[in-house]
């Protein structure tokens, strides 16, 4: 793909487009949208100041904490909504290429794999102000990502793998998780492929967070998503995506190849960390 590419974020997921693509990425530093409040012919300078060298534009920006989102929704609405539009209507006017990553915690069913036409459920201030984030984009011309769980080989907080080492217990009930890696690598093929529209983006097949748990060799008490809920006081979800329309552009890793692949890229640093 021969386009230059600006990736906007530079938290978990978006310093991985740097790390496995040498896209450039831009922090805070250089693009900080902060108030609420401020105009839009603000916000159109910035970005006609800081944007206007590249072809396709990466939107990481965003609030993905769930309780955050509960308790300051101005703020989860902003990142989450009225950035992506912003964001997309400056593109079609320049006609960029506009990535958007919204989430598949939008569906909340695991009996049956869920494809991007299925229906979406908005039960937190999370998932309603990431789907109007995705309203506010245009299918037509937008890439709309939906990923679900991050998680790498990293010794970050946001790793799905470092926060099942500190749960409790774990739930048995089989879900979708995507590495950071392949997000950035479905993206690259996408774009490689002209693509509009949304994408589920995972790995292919379903797993627990039990079973992860046993992959790392401990097996904790099993809890219910309804005894998550409870105990957490936040609608959190269960599902599992279908990754079909992925598929026939890229084919995803198996969920359990790379699940072990990052669990076993983590006990080797660790191992040389303790030898140093």
């Amino acid at each position: 793909m021969n386009k230059k590419v600006a990736v906007l974020g530079e938290g978990y997921l978006g310093s991985e487009f740097r790390k496995h693509r040498g896209y450039t990425v831009l922090g805070k530093d250089k693009l900080d949208i902060k108030s609420y409040y401020e105009p839009y012919p603000t916000i159109r300078s910035i970005l006609d100041r800081v944007l206007s060298e590249y072809d396709v534009i990466i939107n990481c920006i965003a609030k993905s904490n769930t309780r955050f989102c509960e308790n300051n929704y101005q703020d989860a609405y902003f990142s989450n909504a009225m950035i992506p539009q912003y964001l997309s209507e400056w593109c079609h006017l320049f006609k960029k290429k506009f990535v958007h990553i919204s989430t598949g915690c939008l569906y909340d069913i695991n009996n049956i794999p869920q494809k991007e036409t299925d229906f979406l459920a908005a039960h937190c201030n999370y998932t309603l102000t990431k789907w109007q984030g995705e309203k506010n984009c245009d299918p037509d011309k937008d890439l709309i990502i939906r990923p679900r769980l991050f998680f790498d080989d990293s010794d970050r907080p946001n790793n799905l793998l470092n926060k099942i080492r500190k749960f409790d217990r774990l739930c048995n009930e089989l879900d979708s998780v995507t590495s950071v890696r392949v997000v950035v690598n479905a993206i690259h093929a996408l774009l490689g492929s002209d693509r509009s529209g949304v994408y589920n983006v995972a790995c292919r097949g379903y797993i627990s967070m039990h079973q992860i748990g046993e992959m790392m060799g401990f097996t904790k008490p099993i809890i219910s998503i309804g005894e998550i809920r409870q105990s957490q006081d936040l609608y959190l979800v269960n599902n599992v995506m279908n990754t079909s329309k992925l598929e026939q552009i890229w084919l995803p890793p198996m969920i359990t190849d790379e699940v072990y692949d990052c669990i076993t890229r983590q006990n080797i640093t660790k191992m040389y960390e303790n030898e140093k």
